[in-house]
């Protein structure tokens, strides 16, 4: 059985590049490609050019769809701790240093990075013909509710998508990574490839008439059966496969459509078994107030699975509430004694 396996970084970056590639040595005879030849009824859009208009401009009936997820989550833009120091400038004086003279004699933060707790999501969205489209939508509200009870948590999630194609001689994948573990939640991005039936019915059927190193010359016929129908009884069975052959990288958490639509968020990541990875990992030690050192350029390959990376994520937006010091301008106009008495006090002082 022979395996073809592509990867994409990103959505924009799988769009080009099934766009600018000719049909494969298996399709290029065929006089009609089926991602661009089928109908409203199975694909839920006229055509393929509409299909890339929604993927590039966003999904916004499907952000509709998705508002029933749960949409508390808060922004989680950084992992960076603000922790009090003092220099030559800052937002307060720090009158002991200025009474005696000390340069430093300002209250300033020091901004520390922290170790940040990054999880990788594959799910398999695909599906036989007779997949209606309520069946897409049920499974993607899971999927985004469960990013936001993992952010909540804390995590940083990235999530790849993966379409399949299956011959008795040929398994063909792409997986394609929606959300990388930087970016916060964003429902309007990634609505299509989430939940709507054209990013498996029309790009995920382009992608299989252009991938390089197909073979099987039966794949015209009916582009393949799903994974479920060919490997394994169950999600557990599929995911060992997966596993088995280099698939599912090592620290990823699989689920897929049938699992998803079934199953809430909590009920997700107990089956995907991301609670019990996360009771074996250490846990992050916080760093000590010195001089920090950014970590080397991002590369694909860090931050995949549970796991504890030294990672510059950039400025905050905004301090968490419990890391402002408590500071208020009334405090400056108080004699510089009880000033002095008063940061004493203060937990951070």
């Amino acid at each position: 059985m022979k395996l073809v396996v592509e990867k994409f970084d990103s959505l924009n970056q799988y769009l080009d590049v099934i766009k600018s590639r000719k049909p494969n040595a298996v399709f290029e005879n065929e006089k009609e490609l089926a991602s661009e030849s089928e109908g409203f009824s199975f694909t839920h859009t006229n055509s393929y050019s509409e299909a890339d208009e929604l993927a590039r401009v966003g999904y916004k009936e499907g952000l509709d769809k998705l508002k029933a997820a749960n949409n508390k989550t808060r922004h989680l833009g950084s992992a960076v701790k603000a922790l009090p120091s003092t220099g030559v400038v800052g937002f307060a004086p720090h009158v002991p240093n200025a009474i005696t003279g000390v340069p430093n004699s300002m209250i300033t933060t020091q901004r520390v990075e922290q170790r940040a707790k990054v999880i990788s999501i594959l799910y398999y969205m695909g599906g036989s013909w007779d997949i209606g489209t309520s069946r897409f939508i049920e499974a993607g509200k899971n999927i985004l509710n469960v990013i936001y009870s993992l952010e909540l948590q804390g995590y940083r999630v990235a999530l790849n998508v993966m379409t399949n194609f299956c011959t008795s001689k040929e398994r063909a994948f792409s997986i394609v990574q929606i959300k990388n573990w930087q970016q916060p939640s964003n429902p309007l991005k990634i609505s299509y490839p989430l939940i709507h039936p054209s990013f498996f019915r029309r790009y995920g059927f382009r992608w299989l008439e252009t991938a390089p190193n197909l073979s099987d010359s039966s794949f015209p016929a009916a582009y393949g059966k799903p994974l479920g129908v060919v490997e394994g009884n169950t999600t557990d069975d599929r995911r060992k496969w997966l596993k088995a052959n280099g698939i599912l990288q090592d620290g990823w958490f699989y689920t897929e459509r049938e699992e998803a639509e079934k199953l809430d968020a909590d009920e997700l990541i107990e089956a995907m078994g991301i609670n019990a990875a996360n009771k074996k990992a250490d846990k992050p030690k916080r760093q000590k107030r010195a001089e920090y050192s950014p970590c080397e350029k991002y590369e694909t390959e860090r931050g995949m699975g549970l796991r504890f990376e030294e990672m510059n994520l950039g400025d905050p937006r905004e301090y968490p509430e419990d890391d402002v010091p408590e500071f208020s301008p009334e405090d400056l106009k108080l004699p510089p004694e009880e000033l002095y008495r008063r940061l004493r006090r203060r937990k951070w002082y």
